[in-house]
């Protein structure tokens, strides 16, 4: 069988996990070792690209986790080499379990999708996910506490939705209008702190009462009950009236998140509904919620206008590049007309042991309008 050789400028010396082989495919194996310094056949390098080096989870040890830093991603490759056949994007700020560590890669595991077409007819016949051992350079991944956000990171969004008009970006797109971002240091974030406003009056005497909230209207009452069914859990809990706006604010816990109403302190109606807090800006004219979203890794951004009692959504709009602290006293918005958030970039918003990381950095934000 013809043998095809690997330069030893390309790959080092390295030790793999041979599979063994069958008349359709290979399984994975410890049991054997491939110097890559010298000739490996033309069909084990095809194996290889075919079906992957097969890893058993149970019985793999994780040496230690690290993060992307590489500000456009990496790619996994099938062996460790530029060369090598790419088998997976990472994208910034991905968390990667080490297996082993090489001099310029680490083998990572994951689950990689493998598709056949068995008859060569450009039909997908089979289609697998498994773990495998893959490979990424070492200088592109890092700890997590090395990521700090730049100015230039603040305004990239993932998704863009105006007058019901949605976008979506895939490398990321600067929001040029609307809103104006700076990055400031902490001295200034706690300078401003005392100058918060808060327009949301308490009224102690409304409560909830065997899992029904109440609400008393000017000639009627709205009643919000509380749901225990697994799945579809909501608990709400007053909050206090916007008494500018005549309206209550709601907060609801769901199964997996939370939510914000506006409630008609006359009729009762849902006024609005956000998807966090809702920060009324000093001169009453405009709202900002960020959300946090930890499915999407991003900040759900909504900026709404306020005419008379009347609530118009502008924007909404997903930050790919930080999320804000989740307490409501990180974020507020001074009567120098600037809304303050504590926030942190996505790749160093979760400590290693799934806290969020109190390690803040400090942005500000103006309605540009």
């Amino acid at each position: 069988m013809p043998s095809f050789k690997i330069p030893t400028y390309i790959f080092s010396s390295i030790i793999l996990c041979l599979t063994t082989f069958s008349y359709h495919s290979a399984m994975a194996s410890q049991n054997g070792i491939i110097d890559l310094n010298k000739p490996i056949s033309a069909a084990l390098l095809a194996q290889y690209n075919r079906d992957g080096i097969e890893i058993d989870y149970d019985d793999t040890t994780v040496l230690k986790q690290v993060y992307v830093t590489a500000k456009d991603g990496l790619i996994a490759r099938q062996l460790p080499s530029g060369a090598a056949r790419k088998v997976k994007s990472y994208a910034f700020g991905e968390k990667l379990d080490v297996i082993e560590d090489r001099k310029d890669w680490y083998a990572v595991q994951d689950r990689i999708r493998r598709e056949y077409d068995e008859d060569n007819d450009g039909v997908v016949e089979t289609d697998t996910i498994k773990w495998e051992k893959v490979f990424v350079k070492k200088a592109q991944t890092g700890p997590i506490n090395t990521t700090a956000l730049t100015a230039e990171d603040l305004n990239i969004m993932s998704y863009l939705s105006v007058a019901g008009d949605s976008a979506h970006f895939e490398n990321g797109e600067a929001l040029n209008d609307y809103l104006q971002f700076e990055l400031i240091d902490k001295a200034l974030f706690e300078r401003k702190r005392p100058l918060a406003v808060n327009f949301l009056s308490t009224d102690k005497t409304i409560k909830k009462k065997n899992g029904v909230l109440s609400i008393q209207l000017a000639k009627d009452s709205v009643k919000f009950v509380d749901s225990d069914i697994e799945g579809d859990t909501e608990d709400y809990r007053y909050l206090g009236k916007f008494d500018f706006l005549d309206q209550h604010l709601i907060e609801v816990q769901y199964w997996e998140g939370h939510g914000y109403k506006m409630v008609d302190a006359v009729e009762g109606y849902l006024k609005q509904e956000f998807s966090d807090y809702p920060y009324i800006s000093p001169n009453k004219q405009y709202i900002i919620s960020t959300y946090a979203n930890p499915y999407e890794l991003n900040t759900d951004l909504e900026l709404y206008k306020i005419e008379g009692n009347d609530i118009t959504p502008i924007i909404l709009a997903g930050f790919k590049n930080w999320m804000p602290s989740t307490e409501k006293e990180d974020i507020f918005w001074a009567r120098d007309g600037y809304l303050y958030l504590a926030v942190n970039h996505i790749a160093t918003y979760w400590t290693a042991d799934g806290n969020i990381n109190d390690q803040f950095q400090y942005v500000r934000i103006k309605v540009n309008l």
